[in-house]
């Protein structure tokens, strides 16, 4: 048997200039990190980390023509307890990350930013917590630190866009109702119960601090300001499937882990409804406080055609909305949908064309009141997206994209805007 050395020379390709096709099959850049991955994969310990960033140029239209980059570099870790000890279902997340750049959105004036990555530069502990499974897995206890947004108006097929509503969750659920996102989660419980491999209902309760990145620094202080969101969802999951990544699960992967039929096409789904309260104080348009706001939520994602049984080659399609009280809500309503066609061409099975839809509203109380102060009439906003997944290596993700906004932060006085791009992804 060869050693460790002599095996890795026998892999190197003859041709030093040529591209070796072990790294170009490799899911993560850096490979099995001589071993390590694996190994602490069998004791039940995972991690990654990848690097994004989205270029972006706005060449007209809007408040300025300018650019804009973003990035961010993240790491997590989770540890399966089942292997390490008789007590079973326990098991512990973590994710921290750097992120910095300029805020596109915010020079052109948009309510959708072009890019679902930018909030504010940090280094920080995003979310931990410690997880129990009880009954086969159908109850679901989870306690620490989370984001809300990811799993409470969030986008099933979120991955599959670079605007904030399509490509993450509604931007306005932090400026109506507080509710945390990524990277500045907050601390909070969930319990979630799913008696059949379809059908799961989860509550949560978790800290609506107002003012995350300065209330808790770093993500390690575990602060608990202002007042609490109390959140709630329901789904119902067509056809769950796990382990393929042509097929992409929808959803946080509910339900039964089943492998798709090479005699049947799958067609998976998601539909879900939700609700947050929080029951702290909010300004009217004219600054009188009152005490309470509640959102509510809808969508489904699903898989409308496959060409073949056991490909994800075909179409899938997505819809959802949110809405929230215009008298307290500035931005009360957001309508998303999006289409896209998965391996487009036979030869690159994990591309796909992307078509996308924001729509945005200012609430009427708030519009009006604006009017009377002397400023421009608000609406609607209206923002398109169309791009091009294109998988370079299964580490490397490159994604052109082309947006169109109409009425600019639903002043039809500002021109339309355009913006260019593209996103990049790179897995270690």
């Amino acid at each position: 048997m060869l050693g460790a050395a002599a095996a890795a020379q026998s892999a190197l390709p003859s041709d030093p200039a040529a591209p070796s096709p072990e790294i170009k099959s490799r899911q993560y850049l850096f490979g099995d990190w001589g071993g390590e991955r694996s190994a602490l994969a069998e004791k039940g310990i995972t991690f990654g980390f990848f690097y994004i960033t989205d270029m972006l140029a706005n060449p007209s239209g809007g408040r300025q023509e300018t650019y804009a980059g973003w990035e961010r570099v993240r790491g997590t870790i989770d540890i399966n307890f089942d292997k390490m000890m008789d007590w079973q279902g326990l098991s512990f997340h973590a994710t921290g990350l750097w992120q910095g750049g300029a805020n596109l959105g915010g020079k052109i004036g948009t309510l959708a930013n072009p890019s679902d990555l930018v909030s504010a530069h940090t280094t920080r502990l995003d979310s931990f917590w410690l997880q129990q499974l009880f009954f086969d897995n159908k109850l679901r206890i989870r306690a620490g630190q989370m984001a809300g947004l990811d799993f409470y108006g969030d986008q099933d097929m979120g991955g599959s866009w670079l605007i904030e509503p399509l490509g993450y969750a509604f931007g306005n659920l932090f400026s109506s109702i507080f509710e945390s996102f990524n990277p500045a989660g907050t601390p909070a419980a969930e319990i979630r119960f799913a008696p059949t491999p379809h059908l799961y209902v989860k509550s949560s309760v978790m800290s609506g601090n107002r003012d995350p990145y300065q209330q808790d620094q770093s993500g390690f202080g575990f602060a608990i300001r202002n007042s609490p969101n109390f959140l709630f969802e329901a789904g119902y999951v067509v056809h769950p499937t796990e382990g393929n990544a042509a097929l992409a699960t929808f959803g946080e992967g509910y339900g039964a882990k089943t492998s798709p039929s090479a005699t049947n096409k799958s067609y998976p789904g998601i539909y879900k409804f939700g609700g947050i309260y929080n029951g702290g104080k909010f300004p009217d348009p004219a600054g009188h406080r009152s005490k309470g706001n509640y959102l509510i939520y809808g969508g489904a994602s699903q898989a409308l055609f496959r060409t073949k049984a056991g490909s994800n080659r075909g179409l899938d399609a997505t819809f959802s909305f949110d809405w929230s009280p215009g008298d307290v809500s500035r931005e009360n309503t957001q309508i998303t949908s999006g289409a896209r066609f998965n391996a487009p061409f036979t030869s690159r099975a994990n591309d796909r064309i992307d078509l996308g839809f924001v729509y945005s509203k200012i609430s009427d109380p708030f519009a009006n009141f604006g009017v009377l102060l002397g400023g421009s009439p608000l609406g609607s906003e209206k923002a398109f997206e169309a791009n091009y997944t294109f998988q370079v290596t299964r580490f490397f993700l490159l994604e052109p994209a082309f947006q169109y906004y109409l009425d600019v932060g639903g002043n039809r006085r500002l021109p339309d805007a355009v913006v260019l791009g593209f996103r990049t992804k790179v897995n270690f």
